[in-house]
């Protein structure tokens, strides 16, 4: 957490509120939670956010001054959020990076993470464009059927790891990997290159359903993750099996819930998600 879908909904709230802002101010609490460009952070004074986009589970602030631009790439790891003022109640003690807003609904950005597993970046383009190469594969909204068919496909993998592993498909975790593979039907530890045709399909098909209905839901809140405005999601009151060890299989097959336990636990139904 957050995974694709609670970053796309954090990316839509910044969108809404601060795109066309000038930050006024930048205020690091913490300067170990900047991984590079550190010294590069009063530029930042006085400069207008022309863009913000998502890369995989990372918001990058695109910002401009005169005829350059720079980038604020932002990882949100495991407990990282945007939060704007009114949202950080109970959360103040682990804001590292405060930016202050003119012409915005919104007069400060603050970037919570209490675990600290997410950094942030202060890129020129060139670096940008590097990191983003070397740290991202395909976001699985620009992924055919076909090119994601062929990844999977190739791959002697697990198919629950190759769904996890950011350098070939970005944004997917732990908790969307296990609904998409129980709407799919494929079991976490089926090979990639043993899946047929038909089960390869539904796999990308699965993979596009369940995202989009958890964008569509604000993101799942299991744990501290709520949009920009404090809102949580509600998608974690439709999943199937994440969590769900020992209940009822929700198809009604008389089979409940198991749990697998490897790099991440994985949670399914034996009887309806096959290896093949």
């Amino acid at each position: 957490m957050p995974e694709l879908p609670e970053t796309e909904v954090i990316l839509d709230h910044l969108r809404k509120k601060i795109l066309g802002s000038t930050i006024s101010g930048l205020r690091i609490e913490r300067k170990d939670i900047i991984r590079t460009g550190l010294s590069s952070w009063p530029w930042y004074i006085g400069s207008q956010i022309r863009d913000i986009s998502r890369n995989g589970k990372s918001i990058v602030l695109s910002c401009a001054k005169g005829s350059k631009t720079r980038y604020l790439l932002a990882e949100l790891g495991m407990t990282g959020l945007f939060l704007f003022p009114g949202s950080t109640l109970g959360r103040t003690k682990h804001i590292h990076i405060a930016i202050t807003l003119e012409h915005a609904p919104v007069s400060h950005l603050y970037y919570w993470n209490p675990r600290r597993f997410g950094r942030v970046y202060l890129f020129d383009r060139q670096h940008l464009d590097q990191f983003l190469q070397r740290r991202f594969g395909v976001d699985p909204f620009a992924m055919t059927h076909e090119a994601f068919c062929l990844t999977i496909g190739q791959s002697r993998g697990r198919v629950k790891a190759l769904l996890l592993n950011q350098h070939k498909i970005a944004g997917i975790g732990n908790i969307y990997a296990n609904e998409i593979l129980y709407r799919a039907g494929i079991h976490p530890h089926a090979k990639g290159c043993r899946l047929s045709k038909a089960s390869l399909m539904r796999l990308y098909h699965s993979t596009q359903t369940v995202l989009r209905e958890a964008i569509a839901h604000g993101g799942s809140t299991i744990r501290d993750f709520c949009a920009p405005d404090g809102t949580s999601g509600r998608f974690q009151e439709h999943h199937a099996v994440y969590q769900k060890t020992a209940t009822p299989c929700p198809r009604g097959c008389a089979t409940t819930i198991q749990r697998l336990i490897r790099e991440r636990s994985s949670f399914f139904c034996p009887r309806c998600q096959k290896r093949n």
